[in-house]
């Protein structure tokens, strides 16, 4: 068993470091985008938008190429069972004004995850499609443990939609997660 945690663990950082994509940046519109919104990716991915799932409140169904994933906000894989804590800090996030500062904290296993937020200004992201609003978002990610690991990353969501519309991520030390960049180049929101 000790051989498959770091990989068991691996997986479920993945999960959750390569599947940034959405998040209300308002106070006033649905946690998740319209049904039928797509936002394409520069790698040509297609995310397809389907609402909020009807069994939990604020997690968001999106459909990637064949698999359907559910995000909290759209922008946060639940790792383990503090799902209501999570959306309550989240929640707070969204609707606080720039320098709001959140963190989730999660058991997973054998270590320990701490993720501090924290809400920027709003900013202009240029899409091939036309510029959009954007609140910045940044998120300082730490496991503690046999398994160590510490990365920040930033998400700029849209204010009208909620889909991410860029992602940067930084490894600091530890384990390696495959985060990688993520643009989207054309929104469409006519659903």
């Amino acid at each position: 068993m000790p051989e498959r945690f770091p990989i068991r663990l691996f997986l479920v950082l993945a999960l959750v470091a390569s599947h940034a994509v959405v998040a209300p940046a308002r106070a006033d519109r649905d946690p998740c985008p319209s049904p039928g919104t797509i936002a394409v990716r520069e790698d040509g991915q297609r995310l397809v938008f389907a609402g909020e799932d009807p069994e939990e409140e604020a997690l968001c169904l999106v459909r990637i190429g064949e698999q359907t994933r559910r995000l909290l906000f759209g922008f946060w894989a639940p790792i383990g069972p503090e799902l209501d804590e999570a959306r309550a800090a989240l929640a707070q996030l969204l609707s606080g004004g720039p320098g709001t500062r959140v963190t989730i904290r999660e058991h997973v296993f054998t270590d320990s995850w701490l993720e501090t937020w924290e809400r920027g200004d709003e900013e202009t992201v240029a899409l091939r499609s036309g510029p959009r609003r954007a609140v910045r978002l940044d998120r300082t990610m730490r496991l503690s443990g046999p398994t160590g690991f510490h990365a920040i990353a930033s998400y700029w969501i849209d204010v009208e939609t909620g889909v991410v519309l860029k992602a940067t991520h930084r490894h600091l030390e530890g384990l390696r997660l495959p985060y990688r960049d993520m643009v989207i180049t054309h929104l469409d929101t006519r659903g």
